[in-house]
């Protein structure tokens, strides 16, 4: 069928969902900014047939958590939102064609209530050039959504003191997540501070781009057979991990992980994750290079999970075991390249490494930072944030430890260091840039 001019929600102009349906045979990327959000069908319509879409909602006591959840869920799209009131854009960007007016995103919005929106054309229009860069500006502003973030949301949406005037609903869902707001004529509103941006940028990063690579990844992988015996029974996060740290050392060797072909199109990145997928299942060194066989790796996150994310066994623990847990993490071992030989040349690359970083730690201030990442209150990117450039920070514990010890600790987040960043770019993702100092 062909695109109406105008939507009207009447027979005579057509329905503001069929701007959805209608868009293509194969639409690549859609751009969707709505204050109220209750159903994924246009995104849905889009997304089947292969199209990427960044959605952009607020919190309000319209915007359900149920649609929301299920856009979260959806592999091809990427969701942010405001809370402020003063978000009412309506715009949907679909390749070259948009849509501007007051349609949301609600199923009285797309097909019953008395809307109108406009159609542009790029090939037309000279105005349609401009709305992209609207788009990314309100996208720059808006915050990530996250699991911790929707749960919260979902909390505040059941209770039953939610409130249904929007000026009183936004005071309302600060108790439950940070304000975030556009820009505006304000004077100073386009100032964001250093911490919000920083933590934006990372979420960005983890939550946007990292995390949904790593479970297309692990499920695709599951499809083609993954799970080798020495780890049957196991989380297979802890698989996951040697699986991507392995594909670095052995198939991306040197700059090898970089060079392989980028590839934006998820089944021909499924092609290649079965392919290692079968030369990892088949091999007969998964430690190549490395320190640890199934069982120590096993051991190793075990240990981490029982005495590093129970604030009462860690509070009982020496230096030395605490060091030794800490070594689980290989981002930690990967510090040994940077320990002054100078430091007992007669012993062992381990004991250096451990009176480096005993040199530079007490055990009070390493223990308080370990207890807040892993079983502080909060939000978790906000306390790796306050780890890695904080008051939490230590000495020779950067952003890859970090997250790597976030990820062992939290069954919600999955491990990252920057050898399992360069396992993924190596199966086609454009993830080089994300590589922690590179």
């Amino acid at each position: 069928m062909a695109l109406s001019e105008l939507y009207a929600n009447t027979g005579a102009t057509g329905f503001t969902i069929n701007f959805f349906m209608n868009a293509g045979p194969q639409p690549r990327s859609g751009l969707l900014a709505a204050p109220f959000f209750t159903t994924n069908e246009p995104i849905t319509a889009l997304t089947d047939k292969g199209c990427d879409v960044r959605l952009i909602v607020r919190f309000s006591p319209i915007t359900t958590p149920q649609a929301l959840r299920q856009a979260f869920e959806n592999p091809r799209v990427r969701v942010r939102y405001f809370t402020d009131a003063k978000f009412h854009t309506k715009l949907y960007i679909i390749d070259d064609i948009a849509l501007v007016g007051s349609a949301n995103l609600t199923h009285d919005g797309l097909q019953a209530n008395r809307e109108l929106s406009v159609l542009l054309k790029q090939e037309r229009d000279d105005t349609f050039y401009a709305l992209p860069g609207l788009f990314d500006e309100l996208w720059n502003d808006a915050d990530v959504l996250n699991d911790e973030t929707l749960r919260e949301y979902e909390k505040a949406f059941k209770s039953k003191d939610k409130p249904q005037d929007e000026n009183a609903f936004e005071k309302f869902i600060h108790e439950f997540v940070k304000p975030a707001a556009p820009k505006s004529i304000v004077v100073g509103s386009e100032k964001k501070s250093k911490e919000r941006s920083f933590i934006q940028g990372f979420r960005r990063k983890y939550d946007e781009m990292l995390v949904p690579a790593h479970n297309e990844i692990l499920e695709v992988a599951l499809r083609h057979g993954f799970g080798r015996p020495e780890y049957a029974g196991q989380d297979p996060q802890i698989e996951m991990g040697r699986f991507l740290g392995w594909l670095r050392l052995t198939q991306g060797s040197g700059d090898g992980w970089r060079q392989t072909t980028l590839l934006s199109h998820p089944k021909d990145r499924a092609s290649r994750i079965a392919e290692y997928v079968q030369i990892w299942q088949s091999t007969d060194d998964t430690v190549k290079g490395d320190s640890y066989h199934a069982s120590a790796e096993i051991e190793n996150i075990a240990n981490i999970r029982t005495f590093l994310c129970d604030p009462n066994e860690l509070a009982q623990l020496s230096f030395d075991d605490l060091f030794k847990y800490l070594t689980g993490c290989h981002a930690f071992l990967e510090r040994l390249r940077f320990v002054s030989k100078d430091i007992g040349e007669d012993l062992s690359g381990l004991e250096r490494l451990r009176i480096d970083f005993q040199k530079k730690n007490t055990l009070e201030d390493v223990i308080r930072t370990v207890r807040y990442l892993l079983s502080g209150s909060g939000d978790a990117i906000e306390r790796a944030y306050d780890c890695i450039y904080g008051t939490y920070k230590l000495n020779g514990f950067g952003e890859a430890c970090v997250m790597e010890l976030l990820g062992w600790g939290d069954v919600k987040r999955p491990p990252f260091n920057n050898r399992s960043i360069r396992g993924i770019r190596l199966l086609g993702f454009e993830v080089e840039h994300l590589v922690a100092g590179e």
